[in-house]
């Protein structure tokens, strides 16, 4: 957790610089409108754009930051900074021996209000970039069940793939 430690200050110059500030209110209307024509495959779009958002997040933190780890701990300590520092979700919290990832407050949930299926597989996509691009390896993360759906979190499962 040292390495970790030392590159929390790298960690926090990245966002910082690399982030953008874009008003909440219309991030929650523009995923409101977008859910709505999920039905003709925009949906899938997203998804990708967010998976190659989580990639190029890696790709920055390792080359432009020199932060690196090989272990998924850390790596998910790094994706609850990001996560929270986002404001995209008000609370991430993550289970090793579960492979799980547990999320708060999420904005794609705001923005959808109440669904029978998970509404945020964007941010699935992202955290499986993420993971497969920093670790240089093959993740699967599925959202396994929302807080859209009336549970009191959404849960991702992350599934190393061979």
């Amino acid at each position: 957790m040292g390495r970790l430690k030392d590159n929390i200050k790298a960690l926090a110059e990245a966002i910082e610089r690399e982030s953008v500030l874009i008003h909440r209110d219309a991030l929650i209307d523009g995923y409101r409108d977008v859910y709505r024509f999920s039905r003709f495959g925009i949906n899938k779009l997203i998804e990708k754009a967010a998976e190659f958002g989580g990639k190029k997040g890696a790709r920055t933190l390792k080359e432009r930051y020199g932060v690196y780890t090989d272990r998924l701990d850390e790596a998910l300590e790094l994706l609850t900074i990001i996560a929270e520092s986002s404001r995209l979700i008000d609370f991430f919290e993550f289970n090793i021996s579960s492979m799980e990832i547990s999320v708060e407050g999420s904005i794609l949930v705001e923005a959808v209000g109440r669904s029978e299926k998970p509404v945020c597989k964007p941010m699935a996509s992202f955290f499986k970039g993420f993971l497969s691009e920093f670790l240089e390896k093959d993740f699967e993360v599925e959202e396994v069940s929302c807080s859209a759906q009336g549970h009191e979190r959404c849960v991702f499962k992350i599934k190393p793939l061979p």
